[in-house]
């Protein structure tokens, strides 16, 4: 039971964060090239450094043992190049995905009706042999999982410590010379950034409640999701499933209460391209073994060389197709 009524608890209120932080990782990430305004840049760095201390604390201790991306480098850099690309198309990152469609955003629906295709045919479905292949050639540290920990031989408690304040450190001296946030619609980065970091914590400590060497993601149950709509296999629900779903509830509750909730539709050509970018964005993550939720916040708190190779692959193809787009738009003089 702790499964489904946690879960769906954690889901709904993420997805009220989510939806009143207007937190985007494709916004976070193209800010960093292509825009002034760095606001929900900031709010996931705040994640990254609630989280990248707490899990490290949390392993000391022995409450968890987390499970780290393996570092099946080609798998990482091309899914990453695919998922940053098609959240481009889509207008929204996986998770930025989910919680439009819960405010009514109908082009979030078709990115998100491709996400779900996308995760099934990659991953058991049509294109099972290419994950299969990209996924032969894995790197590793002495016979286990890529960490920045056993990579720089800093394994001890006073090591690990040392390494995760040196990493720290500099997001801390960047959030603390931020300028005052100018365009603000709804929550700021300060208290987006904090409350999407201790969700993101709660469900990693859900997880461990339930004997789940994981925290928040959103490839794995999308998988699952759609196997179960498509083919009524069952096997993949699960806590990570209960979480998913209740984020667009969430995210309706809270555009609901603000009157934001509409079914909005964009022209036929978005409706497309939308959908397009959400099947990209699902074949890219998985590929990767994750987006930027499984990587870009779970996998990051692990230190895990195999997430951040997925991280900087997506925010490579975000910039490419950001480019792109640009330059396709620019008047000839």
């Amino acid at each position: 039971m702790i499964e489904i009524f946690g879960g769906a608890a954690l889901g709904i209120a993420l997805g009220w964060v989510l939806q009143s932080g207007g937190f985007c990782m494709n916004s976070a990430f193209r800010s960093i090239l292509f825009e002034k305004d760095k606001s929900l840049l900031r709010a996931w760095l705040l994640v990254v450094l609630i989280n990248v201390p707490a899990i490290t604390l949390l392993q000391d201790f022995g409450v968890l043992y987390p499970q780290t991306a393996p570092l099946f480098w080609p798998a990482l850099i091309v899914g990453g190049l695919m998922f940053g690309v098609g959240m481009v198309m889509a207008g929204g990152c996986a998770s930025g995905t989910y919680y439009r469609a819960g405010r009514g955003m109908l082009g979030s629906w078709a990115a998100l009706t491709g996400f779900l295709a996308g995760t099934a045919a990659m991953d058991g479905g049509a294109l099972f042999g290419i994950q299969r292949v990209l996924r032969q050639p894995v790197l590793d540290v002495q016979g286990r999982e890529a960490t920045l920990f056993n990579l720089t031989g800093l394994e001890s408690t006073g090591g690990r410590w040392l390494l995760v304040t040196l990493l720290m450190l500099p997001i801390i001296w960047y959030l603390l010379r931020a300028p005052k946030q100018k365009f603000l619609i709804g929550w700021g980065w300060q208290r987006t950034g904090l409350l999407v970091g201790l969700l993101a914590l709660g469900a990693w400590l859900l997880s461990a409640a339930v004997g789940r060497d994981f925290g928040l993601s959103f490839t794995q149950p999308s998988t699952a999701f759609a196997r179960m709509l498509i083919a009524g296999d069952g096997s993949g629900v699960g806590l990570p499933l209960y979480i998913l779903l209740g984020v667009p509830l969430g995210a309706y509750l809270s555009a609901y209460r603000k009157g934001e909730a509409a079914w909005r539709a964009p022209d036929p050509r978005s409706l497309v391209r939308q959908a397009g970018g959400g099947l990209t964005m699902g074949l890219g993550a998985s590929l990767a073994g994750g987006c930027n939720i499984g990587h870009g916040i779970t996998g990051i708190a692990t230190l895990g060389i195999g997430s951040m190779l997925g991280v900087l692959s997506i925010m490579a193809g975000c910039w490419i197709m950001t480019w792109m787009i640009i330059r396709s738009h620019r008047v000839p003089a």
